[in-house]
């Protein structure tokens, strides 16, 4: 798992630099950490789930991310 996370880690410190430079001119960008299985029915997992707290981050547009499992 570790390689994985430090993988992914540029990526998201890109879209973190992005999400700042960008805020001000009406532009949102966030992420969604998902620690847990994409399993319909499964509570946290399911994608209907995930979309809806998709949608509650980019609709309060208050912070650049939440995470999910973790």
């Amino acid at each position: 798992m570790s390689n994985s996370g430090i993988a992914l880690a540029g990526p998201r410190s890109w879209v973190r630099g992005l999400h700042e430079d960008i805020t001000g001119e009406g532009v949102y960008i966030g992420h969604l950490s998902i620690g847990v299985p994409i399993v319909p029915g499964t509570g946290d997992g399911d994608p209907d789930a995930l979309a809806d707290r998709w949608y509650q981050l980019a609709q309060a547009r208050h912070t650049f991310e939440t995470t999910v499992g973790f």
